[in-house]
């Protein structure tokens, strides 16, 4: 299983399973199934009104540049999804936990033509074969990576509701609200790996976290106590008390 490791602006980790092969090709099916229909439709249409276009442009230039239009835009706007990436929930992301640039996208838009036009497919498909994070020339270009979002250890906030009752509980660090969700799963996933894996590793990281969070929000160490899991506990449970 191919991962990436991401770090947050927190500078906390995050592994993100890579996605297959298979499911590249599935979402670029189904984007391609869109770009033909529209294309077929807006011929119909421009047929139906006798608009006169030249046959050459329309069948060998338009189609090109609709293609890398349709990639280009969905992805800048659909936040590194287009609708196939959406359905099949893939999304491109940057190792190095920014934003993918307008000019990220373009470069993955351009690099469709080596990638997919000009070689059917194969050299796309070899180079995230035969690739360590499972991209392609684009990515690689770009420095971008595709991962999947059902990623099986990532969790949702309702989750978080299992890891104790939070009836009658009484938040004890109010300024968690300035915390995003993102960082609330940050916490629940790293409380949930060292659950799952209790060894040193995973210990060292539930400290460094609750440092760096008790750091952000002004929280002295006599007030968060000596547990880590504790304190992160109670950082989770606080934040659904308080944003609920």
């Amino acid at each position: 299983m191919a991962t990436v490791s991401v770090h947050t602006a927190h500078n906390v980790r995050i592994d993100y399973q890579t996605a297959t092969v298979g499911a590249r090709i599935g979402a670029f099916c189904v984007d391609l199934l869109i770009v033909t229909g529209v294309y077929v439709f807006v011929l119909y249409v421009l047929d139906q009104y006798r608009v006169g276009i030249d046959g050459a442009v329309v069948f060998r230039l338009v189609p090109l540049f609709w293609l890398l239009g349709y990639f280009f835009g969905w992805e800048m706007l659909g936040r590194g999804q287009t609708p196939g990436k959406w359905l099949l929930r893939l999304r491109v992301i940057r190792p190095d936990g920014r934003d993918p640039t307008p000019a990220d996208f373009l470069i993955r838009a351009v690099f469709l033509l080596p990638d997919v036009v000009f070689t059917f497919g194969m050299a796309a498909i070899l180079s995230i074969v035969l690739g360590r994070h499972r991209q392609r020339l684009g990515d690689l270009v770009a420095r971008t990576v595709v991962i999947q979002t059902h990623n099986r250890e990532t969790v949702s906030l309702a989750e978080i509701r299992q890891i104790r009752q939070r009836d009658e509980h009484r938040p004890s660090f109010p300024a968690v609200q300035r915390l995003s969700e993102e960082d609330m799963l940050v916490v629940k996933q790293s409380l949930f790996r060292y659950r799952r894996y209790p060894n040193e590793a995973h210990r060292g990281a539930l400290e460094l976290l609750a440092d760096r969070l008790a750091g952000l929000l002004d929280v002295r160490r006599t007030e968060r106590g000596d547990s880590s899991e504790r304190f992160l506990e109670t950082l989770l449970l606080d934040y659904i008390v308080l944003t609920r």
